[in-house]
Order: structure tokens, then sequence, then C-alpha cells
């Protein structure tokens, strides 16, 4: 199937390459211009090093123009080597080169010597500078070139040292590499394609973020349009940090810099129509997710009791069962009643922890609390045999008070100690522990029974998890799934974990302070 661009893809590539051209065809223009005045200003400083260097050795030679008179002249040549960073060569009229500040090792090698090879480096007749003529030129396109590595990266500039006469009176040579031996010198040399690619790079990630800017909105628009029509009810268009449009954050923020109290939020006709778009989604998602709950709900945990108690009393009719046995298999009968009356009402339960319109938030005394639940507990403390501590923090010195909806923070220590007693064994103990912080105060129910598995620990919040998976256990395995919805919608944590206290299970929640 042929796929096609994007908005976005489209819109990013056209303006890259409309960039691309105007920043290629401005960096060829410049590019020669720089190039032509830097070899200019190159040619022209060596020019100019030369000449100074030939009346300077002229002063400091003999007449016949052989040999230096004065000792001082080699401080100026090292000198100007160190400045230009050029080699710097004297060739008397003789051809001899009497100093020189450095030549390439193939050069070196190339060259005659006096006296057997023992004395100064001669200059060949080809490369002196008869014509007594100024230049400065590119190596490759001098007489030097056999002499020079990479002649053509190099730039040789002669003075003679008397331009008056017609013999051959000796000449100043400066032999320069014009390729960059460090970082600073390709960057030096360099520079313009260089600024022109940083350029293009940041012009690229600015049409990047406009381009995106300008096109994603539509873009998550249509992708999240096609999700939801393949069944990913789930799918929402996010746009923004905290997904919500940018043009949104920056009228709010406008209206914070110029101090405007409003009580409504400034929208763009695209920013209604993705919070229209998401609503109607959600809306759609909570009846789907309505309707799955509740026949999860009756199908999951109902079909077992039901299918037990059709046997037995099918049994009864035909006669599979004796008449001696009625009682037994109505007690079974009256149990599995019992068990599906728990199990709706553990439903309707969940149903109204899910209700958000139910929370009632007040503050209310933490110690009261626990011990009004803990009291309800005590027939079925005393039955087990069981040792139910209270370990309050007292840290504070006063009585603590939390924040929330008490009647349903009871459904939770409810849940919580339910599922405590009934995991820890007869004569066992069952702690409920307080830590106090200066926001939070945490509720920690601990028991010395088996604990969680570790396969367990990250499933015992779920809706109808059992680690018994025969399902014969006591309880609805809707316990702690609950918990955790109402301790959700008061935005606090809870957790499961085991106790190296007691070595059973711990359950632990967080209550907001007033």
């Amino acid at each position: 199937m042929k796929s096609s661009l994007s908005i976005y893809a489209r819109t990013l590539l056209t303006i890259s390459i409309a960039i691309l051209t105007i920043f290629i065809v401005l960096a060829l223009i410049y590019g020669t211009v720089y190039r032509i005045s830097s070899n200019e200003q190159f040619r022209e400083e060596l020019r100019r090093n030369a000449i100074a260097l030939s009346e300077l050795s002229a002063r400091r030679m003999d007449d016949q123009r052989l040999t230096f008179t004065s000792s001082d002249i080699t401080g100026y040549l090292s000198f100007a080597t160190r400045s230009t960073g050029a080699f710097v060569w004297v060739v008397n009229s003789n051809g001899a080169i009497i100093y020189h500040t450095g030549m390439p090792s193939e050069t070196m090698a190339l060259l005659p010597r006096e006296e057997g090879g023992a004395g100064d480096y001669q200059l060949p007749k080809e490369t002196r500078n008869t014509v007594r003529a100024l230049y400065c030129q590119p190596a490759n396109k001098t007489v030097f070139e056999p002499y020079l590595p990479n002649a053509s990266s190099w730039y040789v500039s002669s003075a003679p040292i008397d331009t008056y006469g017609d013999s051959y009176s000796g000449e100043v040579l400066l032999m320069k590499s014009h390729r960059p031996v460090s970082i600073v010198g390709f960057l030096r040399d360099n520079n313009v394609p260089l600024s022109f690619s940083i350029a293009y790079i940041l012009s690229l990630l600015i049409i990047l973020w406009l381009s995106r800017n300008i096109t994603h909105p539509i873009s998550l628009l249509a992708k999240t349009a096609n999700e939801v029509y393949h069944g990913n009810l789930s799918a929402r268009v996010e746009i923004g940090r905290d997904k919500r449009a940018p043009m949104l954050e920056r009228l709010e923020e406008t209206d914070r810099q110029e101090g405007a109290s409003q009580a409504h939020v400034k929208e763009d006709d695209l920013t209604r129509l993705v919070r229209t778009f998401n609503t109607l989604i959600a809306q759609f998602e909570e009846r789907e997710r309505l309707h799955s709950e509740f026949l999860s709900n009756v199908s999951h945990d109902l079909r077992t009791p039901a299918t037990s108690i059709a046997g037995f009393v099918e049994g009864m009719r035909d006669g599979t069962i004796p008449p001696e046995k009625y009682e037994h298999s109505l007690n079974i009968i009256k149990d599995e009643v019992n068990r599906l009356q728990k199990l709706l009402n553990a439903l309707f339960e969940q149903a109204h922890a899910m209700d958000e319109k139910a929370l009632r938030m007040d503050a209310f005394d933490l110690h009261d609390w626990i011990s009004s639940v803990a009291g309800s507990f005590e027939p079925i403390v005393r039955e087990k045999n069981i040792h139910l501590i209270i370990d309050w923090d007292d840290t504070s010195g006063t009585r603590v008070r939390v924040l929330g909806d008490e009647e349903q923070l009871t459904r939770v220590l409810n849940n919580c100690l339910a599922n405590a007693i009934r995991f820890a064994p007869r004569g066992g103990i069952v702690m409920i522990r307080t830590v106090i912080h200066s926001r939070v105060a945490e509720v920690l129910v601990i028991d010395n029974g088996p604990g969680f598995q570790r396969k367990d620990l990250d499933y015992v919040f779920d809706r109808f998890y059992k680690a018994d998976k025969s399902r014969q256990s006591e309880g609805s395995g809707l316990g702690l799934y609950i918990a955790r919805s109402i301790i959700r919608r008061h935005g606090e944590t809870i957790e499961a974990s085991n106790s190296d206290e007691l070595g059973g299970a711990k359950i632990r929640f967080t209550l907001s302070r007033p």
C-alpha cells in the first residue's frame, strides 16, 4: 500500500530544502570571497616580511654578500620565524644558504651541500632569484615545486638582498605552509563553511520546532481518531508538556504576567476541538469500562457458587443425592448462598467506593477512629484468640487529626484488618501502628501470618486477585482493591510488603493532616 508523507513531514522537508539551497548559494559566494581575501592577505604578509628581512640582512653582510658581519642578525631572523610561522633562508651571492630557521626533511635531502656534504646547503641554480624580482607565489607555481612536499600547500616569497647591479647578490626566502596544523588553524581557514553549517543546523532546529507546533495538533487528531476507530478507547490527543495546547499555555502565562484574574480560560478553536474530542472519547470509554466491569463482576466470582447450587438442587430432584444427605447438601447450598451474598455486597461496596460524588472530606481524630474500627472486630478477634495490638506514635505530643471521608476510610481499615485477621494463625498477632509526619500520618496493619509471596506482591491490589488460584479460600478478592481505590481517590498512597518484625503481611497507607 502506498504511504504518503504527513503534513509535518511535507512542511519540514519543503522548508528545509529551500533554506539549504539559500545557505549553499551564500556559502559559495562568501566562501570564495573569503578565500581570495585570505590568500591575498597571506601573500602580502609574507612579501612584507621578506622585504624587511632582506634589507636587514643587506646591512649586516659584507660587501661581497658572502657572510654576516654582525651576529645579532640571527636573533632577528629567529624572531621573524616565530612571529610568521615561516621558514627563513638567507642565501649569499654564491648560492649558499648561510642561515636558515628550518626546512622540511624532504627538502633537506634534495639540496646539495658544500665541502663534500659537511658545509652549507646550496640553493640549486635553477631555483635562485637571478632576475632579482620580488615575488610571493604558491610553491607549485615556482621552481621550488620539486623540492617541497605537497607543493600546492606552500607559499614561497623571495626578496633579493641587493636590487642594483647585474650579478646575483643573494636573497631572503620565506616558505610557509597554509595547511592548518592545529584546531585553531582549521577553524580559522574554514570559518565560513563551518559558520554556515552551524547556522543551518540551528535553523533546522527552529524549523523543526515551528513546524511541529503548527502541524502537530492536526496530526495527533488524525492519529487518535484512527486509534479510536480501531478500538483503542484509551487514546487521547495530548498537546503540550502538561497535555494542554501550547497556545493555551501561552495565553495563561500572558494573563499571569498582566495580573489578570479570570474565571474562565481562553482557548482557541483548535484547543476547544481537542478538549471536546477527548471528552467524547473519555465518556465513551467510561461507559465501556462500566459495562465491562459489571459483566466481569457478575460472571467472574458468581459462576462457581451458582453452578454448585444448581448441581446440588438438580441432584436432590433427580434422586442422585439420597434423602439422608439432604441436610448436608442444604448446608452447602446455604454456605454458597452466603458466599454469593458477600460477593454481591462487595460489588455494591466497590461501586460506592468508585462514586466520585461520595467523598465528604472532614477532619477527624486518628486515635478515636482507629480505636472504633478495631473495636468492631472484637468478636472475631476473641473467636480466633488473636492478640490485636495498637502501637501509637506519641512523638507529636498531641492528638492527631487527619483529613478524609471517614466513612470510606473506615472501609479501607476494615478491609485491611479483615485481611490481616483472616491470614493470621489462631492465637496470632495483628498490629495497627501509626507513624506521624509533619504533613501526613501513616497507618500500618501488620500480621504474623504467612505474608505475601514475592510473585503476588505486584497483584495484591488487583480486583478479584487471590494467591489461592482455586478460589476456595474465604474472601471475595475485592477487599484490598476497594481499599486502594478509596485511598487513590483521596490522593494518598497505599502499598503492600512483608514485615520483618512479625514475619507476615504489612499494608501501609497514608492520610493527609489538615
